[in-house]
């Protein structure tokens, strides 16, 4: 099979509410797992940071960008950013 450049693929919204009932379950357990990843992923991410500063590896204004290519662990220091805040929403026009 021909692999597609990312360029020649056409997206398609499915409507997972019309899909039967078992790849319903199967798509909300990947979802599920998905976001117990990105929680883990989060808790790793902070406990990893919070030793590096205490080990004095990094300042309290540096912080870690990790990398997980490959099934391997990527560090890079980067000046540490403060979340940033949510975007007031804009004012709307409707009729």
């Amino acid at each position: 099979m021909k692999r597609a450049n990312k360029t020649d693929l056409v997206w398609l919204s499915v409507d997972v509410e019309a899909l039967p009932a078992d790849i319903q379950r199967k798509f909300a357990a990947h979802r599920k797992a998905a976001d117990e990843a990105q929680n883990t992923r989060r808790a790793f991410e902070a406990a990893f940071i919070a030793a590096a500063r205490k080990g004095k590896k990094v300042g309290a204004s540096e912080s870690f960008a990790f990398g997980y290519r490959f099934g391997k662990l990527a560090i890079a220091v980067v000046e540490d950013k403060p979340e940033a805040a949510s975007k007031a929403a804009k004012a709307g026009f409707s009729l």
